[in-house]
């Protein structure tokens, strides 16, 4: 009864629709990409964004005016990834893009966050990877160190703590944190407080 049941189960998730096809010339472009990767090395100076972002965009990359994406960063596929202006990767982000990941406008990604768009079925013997796209809204805070798994949506504002384990979508102008990420508080923005005139 128990193996009828997880049978049952696995059909109700229909994984075929996201497997991740690899035809030949999807390996020669990952080759090629793989021989532009010097200038993103965590060795190299935040200076050079510039020239990562001209790489990118020469493979395929959607990247809006005044991004920055600094040293360490690591992009599987530029072709699956989309910045909106002025949005950031910080130092030693992993874009695991196998499907699209977008990143709206002035939103941030601090350091050594891992935005993974793909995972295997577990559930089938032959193991095999399938990719859903992310959603990074626009004005998001991604905290050090996160994880951002396949299939989620952050709404526009929201801010995900340190270290976090984001497996679901997470609201707009909230504060989330936790493994699992959870909803905490909402995020309230302060008026600007203008200078006092003498």
């Amino acid at each position: 009864m128990a193996h009828e049941g997880s049978q049952s189960a696995t059909a109700a998730v229909d994984l075929k629709s996201y497997r991740h096809p690899r035809p030949f010339g999807y390996f020669v472009k990952r080759g090629l990409w793989a021989c532009f990767q010097l200038p993103f090395w965590s060795a190299t100076p935040r200076g050079l964004t510039g020239l990562r972002i001209a790489l990118l965009r020469l493979f395929g990359a959607s990247i809006g005016e005044g991004c920055r994406v600094n040293c360490g960063v690591r992009v599987w596929e530029p072709w699956n990834l989309v910045m909106g202006n002025y949005a950031v990767l910080g130092d030693s982000v992993e874009v695991y893009n196998l499907a699209r990941i977008d990143i709206g406008s002035n939103s941030v990604i601090s350091q050594k966050t891992y935005l993974c768009s793909a995972t295997h079925d577990y559930t089938d013997t032959s193991f095999p990877l399938y990719s859903k796209p992310i959603f990074i809204g626009s004005s998001v805070w991604i905290a050090s160190g996160a994880f951002v798994g396949p299939g989620v949506t952050l709404g526009d504002g929201a801010v995900i703590g340190a270290c976090s384990v984001v497996t679901g979508d997470m609201p707009p102008w909230t504060v989330s944190a936790g493994n699992p990420c959870r909803p905490i508080k909402p995020r309230e923005l302060k008026a600007k407080v203008k200078p006092q005139e003498y």
